[in-house]
């Protein structure tokens, strides 16, 4: 199989229409990026990541195109992101030489692809590197040698085809995106939004929340000192309740004006009171 390094200055007029090809397109025209999401399918993950991505991309998201694939057993995607317009000429490019096309894939897919490691091929451009299924792409050997890629095992490498069974020509670019880009929008406002005013509104319900418990507290202390004129000072409120309470029940003795016991004294012992009114320092019963 031949294989076809692929720019947008690329032409297939000259090849021959009864070869099998790999186009391999350049990775300076795609960006390759890692993102992290909670679970979700993968439906939901393409319609959000191109969002997420938005501040790092130089171009709107409504002209790119996102190629995205979950890292197994996490909540990493690997993404591609890749101008409409490439995918779109390529395809044009195609069908004119009728050229038959057996995979696409980015050119540095063609590296091998080890967890844990960086493959790399030194060449006159500078460097190209993969360090995933999806991530990878081309540097100038100057960055790349001071970049802090300590975390993978660098290991120079061969471009061979079988290292990438993609194809990029059969995969579904969210088409549609426009219609998808609009829906998604209107609810990121909305989600900004209420991130502004739900902090606000909960700042002034604890506000008042809180306001309320002090005024409940001066109350309650109020009535306590009303009940037990004696106790000076309010240490812990609910534990001097408490402990007041406790005294009452532990009580052998009643007081001599105790209401009760008044009331024992003054009928007889199968009397059954049906009214009872207090006026003016006046007790009056009715049997």
């Amino acid at each position: 199989m031949n294989i076809i390094y692929y720019n947008e200055s690329s032409v297939f007029d000259e090849l021959s229409s009864n070869e099998r090809y790999l186009i391999a397109i350049d990775s300076d025209l795609v960006s390759t990026h890692q993102v992290e999401l909670p679970k979700m399918n993968l439906a939901k993950a393409k319609k959000a990541i191109p969002f997420l991505l938005e501040d790092t991309l130089l171009d709107d998201i409504e002209n790119l195109d996102f190629f995205v694939r979950k890292t197994a057993n996490t909540h990493y995607y690997e993404v591609i992101v890749m101008g409409k317009q490439v995918m779109s000429e390529l395809q044009e490019k195609i069908e004119h030489a009728q050229l038959g096309v057996e995979r696409c894939v980015i050119d540095f897919m063609l590296l091998p692809n080890d967890k844990e490691k960086m493959h790399y091929q030194e060449d006159e451009r500078g460097i190209l590197f993969r360090f995933g299924e999806f991530l990878g792409g081309r540097m100038d050997k100057v960055i790349f040698d001071e970049s802090p890629i300590d975390q993978y095992q660098l290991i120079n490498a061969t471009l061979d085809i079988k290292n990438s069974q993609i194809n990029l020509l059969e995969v579904d670019w969210l088409k549609n995106w426009e219609k998808s880009l609009r829906q998604w929008r209107v609810g990121i406002v909305i989600i900004l939004l209420l991130a502004v005013l739900l902090p606000v509104h909960l700042i002034m319900d604890n506000y008042y929340l809180s306001e309320k418990v002090q005024m409940q507290r001066s109350a309650n202390q109020s009535t306590f000192k009303k009940l037990f004129p004696e106790v000076k000072r309010i240490v812990d409120l609910p534990v001097q309740i408490k402990q007041k309470v406790n005294q009452a029940n532990s009580s052998k003795t009643r007081s001599s004006r105790d209401l009760l016991t008044e009331l024992k004294l003054k009928n007889k012992p199968d009397a059954v009171i049906k009214h009872l009114k207090f006026n003016q320092q006046t007790l009056t019963l009715k049997p």
